[in-house]
């Protein structure tokens, strides 16, 4: 469903199934990445992320506290998903994250 949600927003989704990870190369083609931390490796994908594209945008998704979890890891981190969220919250966070990664690459 996300998926599908992120395409309708007009951005390219980059499907991460559970149990795989994605290549250095796909991260360092990655805008942002929307994980959550209190998932298996959904963490250790956030730090992999940010070690293959520095300025990568990490959004947090999580049901509890998500910020706390990823913040530790990634002081720059672009904002938070409070679950269950609409459409129209996940498209301001997209945004927000995209402004955000901006401001890292200008940095």
């Amino acid at each position: 469903m996300l998926e599908r949600m992120v395409d309708s927003l007009g951005h390219e989704p980059m499907v991460v199934v559970s149990g795989t990870a994605p290549t250095p190369a796909r991260l360092r083609s990655a805008d942002v990445l929307l994980v959550e931390p209190t998932a298996p490796a959904g963490v250790s994908l956030a730090r992999t992320a940010r070690a293959a594209n520095p300025s990568l945008a990490i959004v947090c998704a999580s049901v509890a506290a998500p910020a706390e979890q990823l913040a530790e890891l990634d002081p720059n981190l672009a904002g938070s998903l409070a679950k269950p969220f609409s459409i129209e919250q996940l498209g301001a966070a997209l945004e927000q994250a995209l402004a955000h990664r901006d401001w890292l690459d200008a940095a």
